[in-house]
């Protein structure tokens, strides 16, 4: 047998194998878990997802709520916890929410996880703090009082806080776009691709330190700009400087402007 169609005989064999690999998994599916637990004593939130996204509304509320959409090649345990398809745990005043790393299945030069992901929707007191995290889906957060942080890879992120605590926000690709409705405590944001947009009160006292490659850059306050080729650095105090606002991103617009008003 000549090389070449050795080839096209092994070819055929791995095609076929990963094909008949794959019918293993069964169908796509989706189902939803619902929970809830009083409020009463939780006063962190920390949510790890591999693929889904993640929003968070505050709520006047005594009880915290959890409704999760799973969707891909699962196995729903009808008699586990939340299925058997993610974590939920409390310790001490923090509850944790989310997926442990699973092993990964190996089938002829593919990497298999199954297609799952996890959108996860809470209603919480305002109060609570937040540490959300995910690879691959959006973060969006509305009305929360308490420090925020929130990380992806690939998505968004669409925060609006209070602004009573310090916020960051970090995505690689995806735009990040912060609102505070009430004050400023400080915020750092970070994407490598996309754009940044912070809606600050009129009132906010805060320091800018931005550092932009590609991109536009508006800002409804007065602040010094430095720019030169390749890089562009904007730095001033607004109403007394007293918080720090940071700002990095490679290829994206920045946009300062004050809460009320419209570039």
């Amino acid at each position: 047998m000549n090389i070449r169609l050795r080839s096209v005989y092994l070819l055929a064999f791995v095609l076929v194998a990963a094909g008949c690999g794959r019918e293993g998994f069964g169908p796509k599916r989706t189902t939803t878990v619902t929970r809830s637990w009083p409020a009463a004593g939780i006063h962190d939130i920390r949510i790890f997802e591999v693929s889904g996204s993640v929003r968070v509304e505050a709520a006047q509320t005594n009880e915290i709520t959890l409704n999760a959409e799973v969707k891909g090649r699962i196995k729903p345990q009808e008699d586990a916890q939340n299925k058997g398809l993610f974590t939920t745990e409390i310790e001490g005043d923090t509850l944790r929410i989310g997926r442990k790393e699973g092993k990964r299945h190996f089938r002829f030069f593919f990497w298999d996880r199954n297609d799952v992901s996890i959108s996860y929707v809470l209603k919480v007191p305002p109060s609570v703090s937040l540490d959300l995290r995910t690879v691959n889906g959006r973060i969006v957060t509305r009305g929360v009082e308490g420090e925020t942080e929130a990380e992806t890879v690939n998505g968004s992120i669409d925060v609006e806080v209070a602004g009573l605590k310090e916020l960051s926000a970090k995505t690689i690709n995806g735009r990040v776009r912060a609102k505070f409705t009430k004050g400023f405590q400080g915020a750092a944001f970070k994407t490598i691709n996309g754009g940044v947009e912070a809606i600050l009160p009129k009132d906010a006292s805060f320091s800018v330190e931005l550092s932009q490659v590609n991109g536009d850059f508006e800002a409804a306050f007065p602040l010094s700009i430095h720019s030169q080729p390749g890089s562009r650095r904007v730095s001033g105090e607004v109403n007394g400087g007293e918080h720090r606002l940071k700002i990095v991103t490679i290829n994206g617009d920045v946009e300062l402007t004050r809460l009320g008003d419209s570039l």
